[in-house]
């Protein structure tokens, strides 16, 4: 966040906090309806793998990138 000031910072880091916890659950519901059996036979299998793999990827980027904001924040101060 190069060029912004510590307030602008804190707020942007704020909200990126805020879009991290809106959409951290995004997948859970079709996560669940895949380990109840929602879908079945092979390709039920393939979409649930699929599913499990994305919710991964999208907590690890979340992840990153709140992380990334509140290092950028505090190396502000």
């Amino acid at each position: 966040m190069p060029g912004l000031d510590r307030e602008a910072m804190q707020a942007a880091m704020l909200r990126i906090q805020k879009l991290s916890d809106d959409n951290w659950w995004t997948l859970h519901a079709s996560c669940q309806l895949t380990e109840a059996d929602a879908w079945v036979g092979p390709t039920g299998n393939r979409f649930g793998q699929s599913v499990h793999n994305c919710q991964r990827e999208l907590h690890a980027m979340l992840t990153q990138t709140v992380t990334m904001a509140k290092d950028e924040l505090a190396r502000a101060k």
